[in-house]
């Protein structure tokens, strides 16, 4: 597994992770890990931006493991009771389904998010590319001016049912369109300044 999507994203042409003794010792603790999720640590484990742009990404050394079921968390939101994790039955896999935690008032909800990592590894990276890539904003538009971003430009290879959809016709933009109930909210986010300009143009 290259990642080759999420390395032309961000620019990463090298390899940017961890250890593999440092991988060795979450595996060690945990019995075992997910394929995947070992060479995405040994890959991109260590890209601040793509690890920790708006959601944090545990470093091996600090998977946990969730209250209230047997599970193991590998990310979260920085400011809000928010989880993702892999069912601790399914550390076997080499691309297990991922998982989210929130709370609704006082109750715990978990709910499928992914039904591979390996789709929740790229929509994660087109997320915190939002927050993170040099050119970036975010704007509230009509349906009609969403239509547009969605006629200009192709859906990304990844999209979640869960999450919003994300598009782009060059590999290093992405544009996110989150649907309310009388309009949208457009994060977009990009390398250059003449893609910028470019999304700024369709939303005026």
């Amino acid at each position: 597994m290259g990642f080759n999507e999420i390395r032309k994203l961000y620019h990463i042409d090298n390899n940017i992770g961890y250890s593999q003794s440092t991988i060795a010792k979450a595996t060690v603790k945990f019995g075992k890990l997910p394929n995947l999720l070992t060479q995405y640590y040994c890959q991109l484990g260590r890209h601040f931006g793509l690890n920790h742009a708006n959601y944090d990404f545990h470093s091996p050394g600090k998977l946990e493991i969730l209250n209230y079921g047997n599970y193991l968390c590998f990310c979260k939101s920085k400011n809000k009771e928010l989880y993702w994790y892999i069912d601790m039955d399914k550390l076997e896999s080499e691309n297990p389904p991922v998982y989210r935690r929130y709370l609704n008032g006082a109750t715990v909800c978990d709910v499928l998010d992914s039904e591979t990592m390996e789709e929740f590894l790229y929509v994660m990276a087109y997320w915190q590319a939002l927050f993170w890539l040099p050119y970036h904003s975010r704007v509230v538009c009509t349906f009609q001016q969403t239509e547009k971003i969605q006629k200009k430009f192709g859906l990304k290879p990844y999209n979640l049912s869960t999450w919003p959809q994300f598009y782009g016709n060059c590999d290093d933009e992405v544009i996110c369109i989150c649907k309310e109930k009388c309009l949208s909210r457009v994060l977009y986010a990009c390398t250059l300044e003449e893609q910028f300009e470019e999304i700024n143009f369709i939303l005026r």
